[in-house]
């Protein structure tokens, strides 16, 4: 049974969201009961009974109701303008159907040698039914050259209209083309049926993007992404293996319904040398619901000041998901060197407390503009993603609602899902049985690393750690020889010669990150 289902009085404080119902072409009206929760548990013990996903059509969660056909005309693709390498290049892109385009229209700042293009590319909001409702899907592009390969980037959120280069961009010196991922805000269809946001539906965007670029962009490609986007880039990868050349996916989890490997992994992390900065932890988080009621007080006064409301996880969950995410966030973002500074003492005055909370997870996110700003994520975690089990038995009674910090309770209000127990076993299968030409780089001390790929038996694919690294692990972080190695097999995979000199790699150059609960100091950069 779904954990929202065991905290009924919860959902009692959730609002229905000002969205459209669900809409799915050609069906009947919707007679499921719009909870906002699990309609129905799916269980895993039915997993692998289907391959959730990988028909012709993408069946969704909801009844639906008819479709509002779009009337649109897919067009042909000029190819003689496309192939044209006389012409200027906003002319050849401006020729492929479906792609609005403007050049840097907001004046950034460029790296050198690359011109910068904020653009569109209509897509159906589900394939299977593409005469359907339809939505323009934001997508940035740096190009270099023609003749350089291409990295096709996401982060799996949002996408920043910055000139940022990911790291890969930069060890190649390559195009880059980055996507924003569907129900993210503006790439929205309108009316809005959730149950069309899928990993398949998402990998069929990236195919019909990628299609419609190598008209003009016809050398190697390579797919990247963080995280969130990491994941994206080998959901893209299983359903569309051919699609690019490789992927580097960088500390992409892949995650089971409340996953036990996380908790377990949190327990222990960093070893006998972070003994000292777990202890910390642990005495910060009991220091802080044992002053509840002063910290609840604060909390509300911050609310007021912000102009924040938390009607929808109320101030109790609000603290206590603080509390626990602290703990998390500062392993997958803060460092151990860092662990007297961040977390204060236990004699720390409440102000002094409350500021590291913030300093790690941003209390704000926890407020209804916060939860709504990822309400695609939690979704997608609720429907087929999974979520890390919320590390908390240590804190024994001092929780007060445990079990509630989870991707199904955070999922938006009025929409309801069965949660795919198949989709994400199925993503790593193919990864350990088909995959090729796969990378995959983690950090040591990530919590998202307890729920890594295992890549198998996949083919001239490789596997690396940073020792001591957090959720922005890098190539560049390696040792000295894995990152030899690494970039020469990421070469060889373009088709590029090695270079007796690697080019400079700026993290600080890198788009900015998307994310729940990301801390503010790493929000700074977050142009839309």
């Amino acid at each position: 049974m779904a954990r929202a289902a065991r905290f009924p009085h919860l959902l009692l404080l959730l609002p229905l969201l000002a969205l459209s119902g669900p809409v799915a072409c050609g069906d009947e009206p919707d007679t499921t009961p719009d909870s906002g929760t699990q309609v129905e548990d799916a269980g895993t013990e039915d997993a692998g009974t289907e391959d959730a996903g990988t028909g012709a059509e993408d069946a969704g969660t909801d009844g639906g109701v008819a479709c509002t056909p779009s009337g649109w005309a897919e067009g042909t693709a000029d190819l003689a303008v496309i192939s044209d390498t006389s012409l200027d290049l906003l002319v050849r892109l401006r020729a492929i159907p479906g792609l609005t385009v403007e050049e840097n229209p907001n004046g950034a700042r460029l790296p050198t040698g690359y011109r910068f293009f904020i653009m569109t590319f209509n897509q159906p909001q589900d394939h299977a039914h593409p005469e359907c409702q339809r939505f323009e899907q934001r997508v940035t592009l740096l190009h270099a050259a023609d003749t350089k390969p291409m990295v096709l980037h996401t982060g799996g959120y949002g996408v920043s209209v910055a000139a940022s280069r990911s790291e890969l961009t930069q060890l190649l010196s390559a195009n880059q083309l980055s996507v924003e991922h569907r129900f993210f805000p503006p790439s929205i269809p309108s009316p809005a049926d959730w149950s069309h946001l899928t990993v398949r539906q998402s990998a069929d965007d990236f195919h019909r993007l990628t299609q419609a670029l190598k008209l003009l962009y016809t050398g190697k490609w390579v797919s990247t992404g963080a995280s969130k986007g990491g994941e994206t880039v080998v959901f893209f990868r299983r359903y569309h293996p051919d699609d690019v050349d490789a992927t580097v996916a960088y500390v992409a989890p892949i995650a089971r319904r409340d996953d036990d490997r996380f908790p377990a992994f949190q327990a222990v992390v960093g070893g006998e040398a972070q003994a000292a900065c777990r202890e910390r932890l642990w005495a910060f988080q009991r220091e802080v619901l044992s002053r509840r009621e002063k910290m609840l007080e604060r909390y509300r006064a911050y609310a007021e000041q912000e102009k924040l409301t938390f009607t929808r996880l109320g101030f109790e969950l609000a603290l206590e998901h603080a509390v626990i995410e602290t703990y998390f966030a500062f392993w997958q973002y803060d460092a151990p060197s860092r662990c007297n500074q961040s977390i204060p003492d236990t004699t720390a005055t409440d102000e002094v407390l409350f500021a590291a909370m913030d300093y790690e997870v941003g209390l704000d996110s926890f407020s209804d503009k916060g939860v709504a700003g990822y309400d695609a994520y939690y979704y997608q975690a609720a429907l087929e993603l999974g979520w890390p089990r919320p590390y908390e038995e240590h804190l024994g009674a001092l929780i007060h609602h445990p079990g509630t910090d989870t991707g199904d309770v955070y999922s938006p209000p009025g929409i309801p899902f069965v949660f795919r127990p198949e989709a994400m076993p199925d993503i790593q299968d193919w990864v350990s049985v088909h995959g090729e030409r796969l990378m995959f780089i983690y950090g040591s001390l990530d919590p998202w690393t307890s729920a890594a790929y295992v890549t198998g038996n996949a083919q001239d694919s490789f596997f690396y750690t940073v020792e001591g690294g957090n959720h922005g692990s890098r190539i560049t972080q390696l040792p000295a020889e894995q990152q030899l190695a690494a970039k020469a097999n990421i070469h060889r995979w373009m088709g590029i010669a090695p270079l007796k000199r690697s080019p400079k790699v700026s993290l600080a150059e890198e788009p900015p990150t998307f994310a729940p609960h990301l801390p503010p100091r790493l929000r700074s950069g977050l142009h839309r």
